[in-house]
């Protein structure tokens, strides 16, 4: 049994040469110890078996319990998990890169555990090497998670083929483990980030209504459904444009038909629609079936969250675009509102 290689870095100022070092091992079938703002890891590349079933005898664990991944951004994810709905997005968004792991379904219908970890040396390590890693902690089963260099040395000095020493690990207690399905979640490890603050997540729900340029219909639908929801903070709303000019204001037409329902949408600005938008939207309100199959080419994955806005209406009358006021006469825009109206009142309750 050969000796630990010890590689040591700057957690401040991580040396790039000595982080292609410990990569180097890496994709030379090796195991690496390494820092996390949590406690040290373990690291194989997910894509080298040999390097797995090492990683395996190391912690004494069978094939029937998967170990996480550790990813340094979204898409890496999103390659290895076949659902991922807005608020484990929004999960992400908030608590990323830091001490959560989210538990999401697979491609095989199972599923896996992610995290991103907020350290600057596990950052560089991740981005370096490319390819996602698997990364239970630093230890044999039953020992103490390790927080510096010299706990893994204790424990695995020989067994695997280097550690990074960069100190001991900023908050010392294993992240939380989060399995999340839809809008609901369920806590398999409590960690540093506490179950509170992922409650209170849960609550909120993301509306987003798209069009064509967000000048006129979305904007309009907007500033329509903030004066109606003002009072809950649990609904966030906002609006897009399949083809908008970002910064554009809405219509003077818009602005003054939203001025006669008490609404201001004097200071609102156009965004073009995102693929961020939509993956973290519980409801995607469109006002024609061409916006919904642009929503939908965008990110398939939508099609249970993207809903034609007139669908809401009490009567249809057979068409459920909403017509494109921009260039019309402001009576135009006063009928489009009252549609847009009817619908979001229907839509609130819904969503209540």
């Amino acid at each position: 049994m050969s000796e630990t290689k010890i590689i040591k870095i700057n957690s401040e100022r991580p040396e790039v040469e000595k982080i292609d070092e410990a990569v180097a091992i890496l994709k030379g079938g090796g195991i690496i110890a390494f820092p996390t703002e949590t406690v040290y890891g373990l690291a194989a590349l997910v894509n080298d078996k040999n390097a797995v079933e090492r990683l395996r005898q190391i912690k004494q664990r069978d094939d029937g319990k998967k170990f996480s991944m550790c990813v340094y951004n979204i898409s890496q994810i999103e390659y290895f998990a076949s659902e991922i709905s807005p608020f484990a997005y929004r999960l992400m968004k908030k608590f990323w890169p830091g001490p959560l792991t989210l538990v999401l379904k697979s491609g095989d219908s199972e599923t896996i555990g992610f995290r991103m970890p907020d350290h600057g040396v596990a950052q560089l390590l991740l981005r370096r090497v490319t390819t996602p890693v698997f990364a239970p902690s630093a230890n044999p089963p039953g020992k103490k998670e390790p927080i510096c260099a010299d706990d893994v040395l204790a424990e695995l000095d020989g067994a695997i083929d280097a550690v990074i020493d960069a100190g001991i690990s900023k908050l010392g207690v294993a992240s939380t483990v989060c399995a999340v399905e839809d809008n609901n979640y369920n806590i398999l490890r409590q960690g540093a980030v506490s179950e509170d603050l992922i409650q209170e997540e849960s609550k909120y729900k993301n509306v987003l209504f798209v069009c064509t340029g967000n000048s006129c219909r979305s904007a309009m639908a907007e500033g329509l459904m903030k004066k109606i929801v003002k009072d809950n903070k649990y609904i966030k709303v906002t609006s897009a444009g399949v083809a908008a000019f970002d910064g554009m204001s809405a219509s003077a037409e818009a602005v003054m038909v939203m001025q006669q329902q008490g609404v201001d949408i004097s200071e609102h600005r156009a965004h073009m629609l995102t693929d961020e938008m939509i993956r973290e939207s519980d409801y995607i309100l469109v006002m024609s079936q061409d916006h919904k199959r642009q929503v939908l080419y965008m990110d398939p994955s939508s099609e249970n969250r993207v809903f034609l806005l007139k669908e809401f209406a009490a009567q249809d009358n057979g068409n459920l675009n909403i017509p494109d006021p921009i260039g019309m006469e402001i009576r135009f825009y006063e009928q489009v509102l009252e549609v847009l109206q009817e619908s979001i009142e229907r839509l609130v309750l819904k969503i209540k």
